[in-house]
């Protein structure tokens, strides 16, 4: 049987930046991936090493850094 993949998802995340990925840096568990973004500036994730294989991650890949939180933190000294 072959399954034929279709770009069909949309998310509910509306934090969907686009990017380029800039560095992986490969770990046994978790992988981190450096995406640069317009501005020049970066955004850093650290996924599962699994889930980078699975997307075939790759410098200068295209790239889309999805933001859903529903809590952000704020700290001072």
């Amino acid at each position: 049987m072959q399954i034929h993949m279709v770009k069909t998802m949309k998310l509910s995340a509306r934090n969907q930046i686009p990017g380029t990925v800039k560095s992986i840096k490969k770990g046994p568990v978790s992988t981190e991936v450096v995406i640069s973004i317009v501005g020049g500036f970066e955004i850093v994730s650290s996924i599962t090493t699994h889930s980078a294989e699975h997307l075939r991650l790759r410098e200068g890949a295209k790239v889309y850094a999805v933001v859903k939180a529903s809590e952000v933190m704020v700290g001072i000294d």
